[in-house]
C-alpha cells in the first residue's frame, strides 16, 4: 500500500439497524464518517453512558468520561492525546478527535436512553 490512503468502510447505520438504499442495497460510509460510526458504537456498546443514567456524583462523571477518553484513544485510527471531551450539559455530550484521515466528532446523550443526537 505505498502511497496510497488506507480506506476504512462500513455499512451504514441510521437508528441502530443497517440503511439500505431505494433498491434495497445496504448503503456504505467511507473514510471519517465510517470511524466516526465505529466510536459511537463502541461508546455505546461499552455501557459507560448507561451507567450515568441519573448519575449526579461528579466523580462518577469524571471517571467515565476518562474512561471514555480512554476508549477512543486505543483505536488505531484515532491520534493519541487528541479526544476532547465536553461534558457540562448531560445533555449534549461532545467528542472531538483527530483522526488518521482528520477530525472526527460524536454528540451523545445520558438521557433516559444514550443517543447519538447529531
Amino acid at each position: 500500500m505505498s502511497g496510497s490512503i488506507r480506506q476504512w468502510q462500513d455499512l451504514l447505520i441510521t437508528h441502530r439497524d443497517i440503511t439500505l438504499d431505494p433498491a434495497g442495497i445496504p448503503d456504505y460510509v467511507i473514510q471519517r464518517p465510517s470511524i466516526t460510526q465505529d466510536i459511537v458504537h463502541m461508546i455505546l456498546e461499552s455501557g459507560l453512558l448507561i451507567e450515568l443514567v441519573g448519575e449526579r456524583s461528579r466523580a462518577k462523571w469524571t471517571g467515565n468520561m476518562t474512561r471514555i477518553e480512554m476508549l477512543v484513544e486505543d483505536d488505531q485510527r484515532i491520534i493519541p492525546g487528541t479526544v476532547v471531551i465536553d461534558w457540562d450539559d448531560p445533555e449534549q455530550i461532545l467528542l472531538f478527535a483527530q483522526s488518521v484521515v482528520g477530525e472526527v466528532s460524536v454528540t451523545l446523550s445520558v438521557l433516559d436512553n444514550p443517543e447519538v443526537l447529531a
